[in-house]
């Protein structure tokens, strides 16, 4: 860890002579070449995150309101302890919560409903309770007795540390925004800012308990995907936030094969559901219609399929209302009458 504390730089030595451009330029200079990193929490279950292009914007800290231009607009987010940048264990709950479609202060979500599903779909269980889930995650209310639980039997969620920089990269960089406000015709004028650099890891930590509804790896996966998948921090739908899980080829394999038998799995219990109360050769049939060009695969399909000789004519009605090439369709048609 740098002796370096940004946070006492950024606050205070920068601004210690008030209004002093040279000042303010140096001290900012200095923080952009700062290589710094946290130590890791070691929690129960973590895993580690690297912020993409442009970066991560954290928090919005305090402005000091100066109107120089080399004077840093937007404020940041830096532990009190260290004086390194952190997530806060809050923002990291919050950023979750929205996910699952609670409402907040009284206003339901609009997105509830596919929220969901998604979260439904990640988990692969298609009857779960979404909200219920929810609440025993993030206000710690057990679905049998619907009390809130102890401190002790809560979810945890700590602070996410920068715990390594790759290569030659400095944790801080300098960036700038234009806005326009209402009138496109005047000349925005930039705002200088900082933000955390491309190709910072970043560990996220949890004390995750088991619970019903999903236990702690599955949560744990969970949590992962969604930060992956919506990113954190703030102007993430401009593209900052965006994170980028650290693996080894092995592991990647090896989650690219979960994810391919997780797909294989649900598309099974989709086509379960979808076939629930269906005949056998109504089923069949639903096969047939979604070959809408000329397919070997149907000839195959037809010739797997344990056909009753009362299904035939069936069959041969729906064969026939295709267009087809006329020499593929007679093929299909001296099968079944072989039959």
């Amino acid at each position: 860890m740098s002796k370096a504390n940004l946070g006492w730089l950024f606050y205070k030595e920068m601004y210690k002579l008030g209004d002093s451009e040279e000042q303010i330029e140096h001290v900012l200079n200095k923080m952009l070449k700062i290589r710094a990193f946290d130590e890791t929490l070691n929690a129960k279950e973590n895993f580690r995150l690297q912020t993409l292009y442009p970066g991560l914007l954290i928090g919005s800290g305090y402005t000091h309101g100066l109107s120089l231009t080399t004077d840093v607009k937007i404020g940041f987010y830096f532990d009190h302890t260290t004086g390194l940048p952190l997530i806060q264990g809050s923002s990291v709950k919050g950023m979750l919560r929205s996910c699952f479609g609670l409402e907040f202060e009284n206003q339901e979500d609009i997105y509830k409903i596919e929220k969901h599903k998604l979260i439904r779909h990640l988990l692969n269980k298609p009857n779960l309770d979404v909200e219920a889930f929810a609440r025993d995650i993030f206000e710690g209310i057990d679905p049998e007795t619907l009390k809130i639980k102890s401190i002790y039997e809560r979810d945890i969620f700590y602070e996410a540390r920068v715990i390594e920089l790759k290569d030659d990269t400095v944790l801080l960089s300098e960036d700038n925004i234009t806005p326009h406000g209402d009138n496109p015709c005047i000349e925005p004028k930039p705002l200088k800012f900082i933000k955390v650099s491309p190709e910072v890891t970043f560990e996220f930590s949890f004390d995750l308990k088991d619970s019903k509804f999903a236990n702690a790896q599955e949560k744990k996966e969970l949590f992962l995907t969604l930060l992956e998948e919506f990113g954190i921090g703030a102007k993430t739908n401009v593209g900052y936030g965006q994170l980028e899980l650290i693996l080894t080829k092995e592991e990647k394999e090896r989650k690219e094969e979960e994810k391919r038998l997780r797909d294989k799995e649900n598309k099974a219990k989709a086509k379960e559901e979808e076939n629930k109360g269906l005949s056998k050769l109504e089923i069949f049939l639903k096969k047939l219609e979604k070959f809408t060009k000329q397919d070997k695969d149907m000839l195959k399909h037809i010739k797997e399929y344990d056909i009753n000789i009362e299904d035939i004519d069936t069959i041969k009605e729906l064969i026939e209302s295709k267009i087809y090439n006329e020499k593929f369709n007679k093929k299909i048609m001296n099968y079944l009458n072989k039959l």
